[in-house]
Parts: structure tokens; sequence; C-alpha cells
């Protein structure tokens, strides 16, 4: 008896400290927890204060709250992150028009404008510059076949009393900037087709107004602007000889052409713009016992003429000047029947077309229709031969609009981050199959609104 009430003391004496001891240790690891807590939750806040974002897994957190960095994963699967630039990649903004003056410059007035855009591009690590030298069947340079543009001088046709491009390589050329001539080859007019708005020495002015039928054919009047007529060849050869002068005449890097071919062509597309000539050339093939293509196909044929015809010709005069294209980014509508004729998957698969492709990828990753995950990968996608190397156009120009103005463009997430061309640099590095990045415009390198995210961007190219 007596020992079985030891027995029973000593069980209640050990049971006592054991108790103790649990739940010491655990309110040791509670503590614990709220405090790695605590700290991870101001991690998260002064990381969100500072303009920059990092995931939940990073700070061993599982958080619900938006997190753009995570819900837009930069890194591919296989891939790692990438976030210095690779050697070779290149860091590109486009200077349009539109960043000129249309009253016209002195040579001292563009060189310090000249100056002060390089100086730019180069502080925010870029290293080419593309920039316009032909947007309306006219010329930043002394052409033999385009009238001076206005954007020189004031006033289509008349001199400046100096060559803008000569400066703009040499400027380049000092900051160890390459730098590209940017023309849109069919375009004459914008948002006019009046004879004041062309120059009366220009061949776009002498084949409007010319008494032959055929020559006026040249130009074509559609949507209130006036184009050059992509199936005549009389046109193709002013095109190419325009190119040709310029690659002879200035030490260029390379030609470049934007997403301006054929205008779209709507409904009516069997029976309008350049329909006439197709059915010349129908008939003509049925007469000569031919099956003709479809008129969808025969523009195709037109666009991808001339861009081997500009291939061929420069680099028979300089085999290091490149030649490339920036095509819209949604490639569905350049194989639409009635807009475009842009063949990109033969131009990209074969050689003797173009050394690059750069599709204006211009969306956010939450773009409704055109997330920028799926655009680019519909890009990569694509075979491509392995001398033609893929940018990405980017959006530099949304960088930092406002709430009504994303709503408007159907693209809120633009108007929510200061991130978005960051993360998509750093995607497109992770996938491995991209080259390069080029943005537009330079103006919004200058834009107090897009500041944060192109520094965040910029940050990258170093």
């Amino acid at each position: 008896m007596e020992k079985n009430n030891y027995k029973t003391v000593k069980k209640k004496n050990l049971f006592l400290p054991v108790l103790t001891s649990i739940i010491l240790m655990s309110c040791a690891v509670f503590t614990l927890c709220v405090y790695n807590r605590s700290n991870s939750a101001k991690a998260l806040e002064e990381t969100s204060t500072s303009g920059n974002t990092v995931s939940s897994s990073a700070i061993g957190i599982t958080d619900n709250t938006t997190n753009t960095e995570n819900e837009d994963s930069t890194t591919s699967p296989g891939s790692s992150n990438i976030k210095s630039a690779p050697p070779g990649e290149l860091h590109g903004v486009w200077i349009s028009f539109l960043d000129y003056n249309s009253k016209g410059y002195t040579r001292e007035s563009f060189t310090r404008q000249t100056k002060e855009m390089f100086d730019t591009c180069k502080e925010n690590n870029f290293n080419t510059v593309f920039v316009h030298v032909r947007m309306f069947s006219d010329a930043m340079y002394n052409s033999k076949y385009f009238p001076w543009s206005k954007y020189s001088s004031g006033k289509i046709g008349k001199s400046p009393g100096f060559d803008p491009l000569s400066i703009m390589v040499a400027e380049a050329h000092k900051r160890g900037l390459k730098i590209h001539a940017w023309i849109n080859p069919y375009r004459i007019t914008k948002d006019t087709t009046s004879n004041s708005a062309l120059a009366r020495s220009s061949y776009a002015y002498k084949w409007r107004n010319s008494k032959s039928p055929s020559l006026r054919r040249n130009v074509l009047n559609y949507g209130g602007q006036l184009y050059f007529n992509p199936s005549k060849p009389s046109v193709q050869n002013l095109i190419v000889n325009g190119v040709k002068e310029i690659v002879k005449n200035y030490d260029v890097d390379g030609i470049h052409f934007d997403d301006y071919f054929y205008p779209n062509l709507g409904t009516s597309y069997r029976k309008n713009f350049d329909a006439k000539e197709y059915n010349t050339y129908a008939k003509n093939s049925r007469k000569n016992g031919k099956t003709p293509l479809g008129i969808v196909a025969w523009r195709r044929n037109n666009v991808t003429k001339l861009i081997r015809n500009v291939y061929s010709s420069v680099k028979k005069l300089d085999k290091n000047c490149i030649f490339g294209i920036s095509p819209a980014g949604n490639i569905d509508n350049l194989y639409l029947k009635n807009n475009y004729y842009c063949d990109v998957k033969k131009w990209m698969g074969s050689t003797g077309y173009i050394d690059y492709i750069c599709p204006q990828i211009y969306w956010s990753f939450k773009h409704p229709s055109c997330p920028f995950k799926k655009t680019l990968k519909t890009w990569t996608a694509v075979p491509r031969h392995k001398n033609v190397k893929l940018y990405t156009g980017l959006a530099a120009y949304r960088a930092g609009i406002s709430s009504k103005e994303a709503s408007l463009i159907g693209d809120k997430s633009w108007a929510k981050s200061n991130t978005i061309l960051k993360r998509q640099i750093k995607y497109s590095r992770n996938t491995g199959e991209t080259d390069g990045f080029i943005f537009f415009d330079y103006a919004d390198l200058k834009r107090s609104s897009a500041r944060k995210e192109i520094k965040n961007a910029v940050s990258l190219f170093k």
C-alpha cells in the first residue's frame, strides 16, 4: 500500500515538470513565428514603398494580396532568372518624326537636339537608335529620289541647308551608339489627300498628276490618305533606290521598316486599293495558261518581293549593314485577308529577307486578348532561321499612364505598376529566344510620369 502510494506520487511529480516544459516550448515557438512574420510583413511593406516587388516565396510567407512579380513570373520553366544584359544584346529606342519639330531646324538647333537625344539614350543604357528618315515619302537627308521633309526645314521640298542624317550618324558613333535609318515605304501622307502636301519635285506629285493613267495608278487614294501602290514595279524600284542611296552615302548600321505596309482594306478588300492591278494580273495569268494566285496571296507576294529586293540591295552595298522589320505584335492580324499582307513566317524561316524581326508587343501581362507572355510565345514558336534574330518592341509610351488612359486602351495594368517593362525584359530573356529590345519611343524617356517605369527597366541594360 505505501509502495503504491509512493509510485503514484512519483508519477505526479514527473508529470508537472514535463507539462511545464511543453508549455514553455510552445510559447517560445509561437513568439518566434510572430517575430518572423512581423519582420517579413515589414520587409514587404518597405519593398512596396520603394517601388520594387518581392515574391511571397522569397520572404517565407504566403500572402493573398496582389503581387505583380509573383503572378507575372519572369522566369520561364527550365530557365534561370537572368538579370544582367547578355553580351551583344540590343537595347534600342525609336526616335520618330513626332520627336522632331515640324517647323524645321537650323544646323545649330538640330545638332543641339541630336546631342541631347543621344546623350539621354546613352545615359539610359541604350546602345542603338532607330531614327526616322522617311516618314511620308520624304527625306531627312539629301536624297536623289525623295523631297526634303518638312521636319528638316519646316516645308516639304525645301532644303534646310544642312544634312540631318549626316549629323545623326556622326553624333551616334561618337557615343558608341549604332544607328539605323527608319523608313515607311508605302505611306505618302497622313490625314490628307491634298496636292499641297506633296512637293512638286516628288515622284508622288508627278505620278499622281500625270497624264498617263498607268502612272497615276502608282499613287492610291484610300481612307483619306495617299499611298504608293505596292503592286507597281516602278514603286518598288523607287523604294529600293531610296534605300540604296542611304546605305551608299551614309555610314548607317542598319535599315529599318516598321508596321506600315498595306492599310486595312475592310470588307471590300477584293475590290479596292490595288484590286485593279490584281485583276489585270489574274487575267494575264489565265491567258497564259497559268493559275493566278488569290488576291490575298498576291498582295503578300508584293510585299515579300519588296523585302527580298531591299535585303539584297543592302547586302550588295554593305554586308555588315543589317535590315529588319518591326511588324504589329499580334501575328494573327498579319495574316488577315484585308490588312498588312506581311508573310513574317516566311521571312523569319528563310534566309535572304531579313536579319531580324521585332514584333511590337505593346500589351501588359494581363491584357484580355494579347497578354504579353502568350503573345511572345506565338513569336518564339515560329520556326526561325539561325541568322534571323528576334527582338521585342516594348511600349514605353504606356509607362505611367493614368487609370483613365489605361481603361481607354483596355489594358488597366499599365496604371497599376511601374515594373511591367522590367518584367517583360526579364521574361523575354528567360525564354532564351530573344536577342534584344526596342522602346517606343524616345519622348517617353523624358516624360516625368514614365520615369519610375523606365528607370526600373533600363537598370537591366547594364
